[in-house]
């Protein structure tokens, strides 16, 4: 999951899968992207694989819209399509999971 940053605060986001688990937080800076993958889920042809969850999104302070969606203290965002997922949340919420 490609994720924007369009907030003036650091998020924190991670992909994960129902029966495979979470991947790795990324923390996002401030008008920056990034690549989010999802859970390890082992070695191929000598490099590490994740699960890959598609798309992308833009984050920003301003309620959702068709640009992008709300994520603020205490808001945080869980996206879900099948048994793939990603959740972004300000850099200061602590992980839930």
């Amino acid at each position: 999951m490609n994720i924007t940053n369009n907030t003036s605060y650091p998020l924190i986001a991670f992909c994960w899968h129902i029966q495979k688990g979470y991947g790795d937080d990324v923390e996002i800076q401030p008008n920056q992207s990034a690549d989010v993958s999802g859970p390890y889920i082992g070695e191929m042809g000598g490099g590490n694989c994740y699960i890959v969850v598609p798309g992308k999104i833009v984050c920003q302070e301003t309620p959702d819209d068709e640009i992008g969606f709300h994520v603020s203290t205490g808001n945080l965002l869980v996206l879900r399509s099948g048994d793939i997922g990603t959740t972004v949340r300000h850099s200061q919420d602590k992980r839930d999971v």
